[in-house]
């Protein structure tokens, strides 16, 4: 039962926003903006825009219900050894060398976060052509196959907001036309997974899927990536398919 946390000294908006985010961690499940007023004891319209802002940032995340939960960029808060990236990255790490037998490609562990898709493992492929370790990185999220699949899961107003920037291409093949890029988004979530066909890199693809926690919300996503030659969508049509099964499958056994 979500623990109410009393607002009467916090006057400035970081010490509100902290008290969003204590009342949404303490609680045993997804809380609705009513109850986080409540809570809280923060007017409801000032409980909303909070979260709104914190679900931007990542530090939150809406269910499909539209309740609040904590979010993945929590998980870049703490050390390796903390309680939250333990769930996330050591948890997951038998799914990721299991996908790496599999599939024979490297595969990596993504969460959103306000500096871009940030990379909290990958664990390499058996094969001679290797591809970067990006593990610490943090890469703009519309390069890379994760990014897109988190991006695909963002509120309009988010999305909005990311579009309205000046996209950097990495390669010619990068998209940056916003029209474009939701017209992708649309298909990925469709498809319930994403390519990134040379978008970072001229010599390496990725295509990843989203990891969904028992509530519905997005809270990371799992890539294989390898050398363009050998892995994209003309050699491997059915990939994405395969790994959003397996992933699916097997994060519901592992975040339970």
């Amino acid at each position: 039962m979500p623990q109410e946390t009393s607002t009467s000294t916090f006057s400035g908006p970081i010490e509100r926003a902290f008290a969003v985010m204590q009342t949404v961690a303490a609680a045993d499940m997804p809380v609705g903006v009513r109850e986080l007023g409540r809570l809280t004891g923060l007017p409801r319209s000032t409980a909303a825009r909070i979260a709104a802002q914190l679900v931007d940032l990542g530090m939150l995340t809406r269910t499909t219900g539209g309740e609040l939960t904590t979010g993945p960029a929590v998980a870049t808060l703490q050390s390796s050894d903390g309680e939250i990236r333990i769930g996330l990255e050591d948890r997951l790490r038998p799914l990721l060398l299991e996908l790496v037998d599999q599939f024979g490609e490297s595969a990596a562990l993504t969460v959103d976060t306000p500096a871009g898709a940030h990379y909290l493992a990958q664990i390499p492929g058996p094969s001679a052509v290797q591809v970067p370790d990006s593990s610490g990185a943090s890469i703009p999220f519309h390069t890379v196959a994760p990014g897109l699949v988190l991006m695909a899961a963002w509120s309009d107003m988010r999305l909005s907001r990311y579009l309205s920037e000046p996209l950097n291409a990495a390669t010619p093949h990068t998209v940056i036309k916003p029209a474009n890029i939701r017209s992708h988004l649309a298909i990925i979530q469709s498809d319930g997974f994403a390519w990134a066909d040379q978008q970072l890199d001229l010599e390496v693809n990725g295509v990843g899927v989203p990891i969904v926690d028992a509530a519905g919300a997005v809270v990371a996503a799992i890539s294989l990536y390898g050398p363009a030659y050998r892995l994209n969508p003309t050699t491997a049509p059915d990939l994405g398919t395969q790994l959003a099964t397996v992933v699916a499958a097997a994060t519901a056994i592992a975040l339970g």
